[in-house]
């Protein structure tokens, strides 16, 4: 039997999947993307009932597309930022993260600000899910836009629980 992604994983994957679990850097990460649900995935990922899960966005600054050497730098451009989370037409409740510098093979420096929060398997039910977010004032997109994917869970012991 499969073990089941826990609480701490899932939780772990959100605090640092874009700044140190990335690459094998040593913090949890996720290879096989099943611990993150992001709102840009394609349409159809399923995933299991059972397992914790991490609903979030990302978004970055860096370097060399904005000239954010630093930490403050990208504190200043995404601060403004404003993410309207939202799962099956539901407002989602979310922790946002500070602003860190994000890991990557890129020359330069980046930052990220990560937005979202972990999901128990008491909280969705098995089936069809939409999770979208909305974003408004990035100072690298200056219209709003929004991201929406739908993803299925599956039912104890049926596809990916298996």
């Amino acid at each position: 039997m499969m073990q089941r992604i826990s609480r701490g994983e899932a939780e772990a994957v959100f605090h640092t999947g874009f700044t140190g679990g990335l690459h094998g850097r040593g913090a949890p990460s996720d290879p096989d993307q099943q611990v993150v649900i992001k709102p840009f995935f394609e349409n159809g990922r399923h995933y299991c009932v059972e397992d914790w899960h991490a609903l979030l966005l990302g978004l970055s600054v860096d370097e060399e597309n904005q000239g954010v050497t630093s930490v403050g730098e990208a504190k200043r451009l995404l601060d403004p930022i404003v993410m309207t989370l939202v799962l099956d037409g539901k407002p989602f409740e979310t922790t946002r993260l500070p602003v860190k510098p994000l890991l990557n093979d890129s020359p330069g420096k980046a930052f990220v600000l990560v937005q979202g929060r972990a999901v128990g398997p008491d909280e969705l039910a098995a089936g069809s899910h939409t999770f979208s977010v909305t974003v408004e004032n990035d100072p690298v997109e200056p219209e709003t836009y929004t991201f929406t994917s739908q993803f299925f869970f599956d039912a104890a012991g049926t596809g990916v629980c298996t």
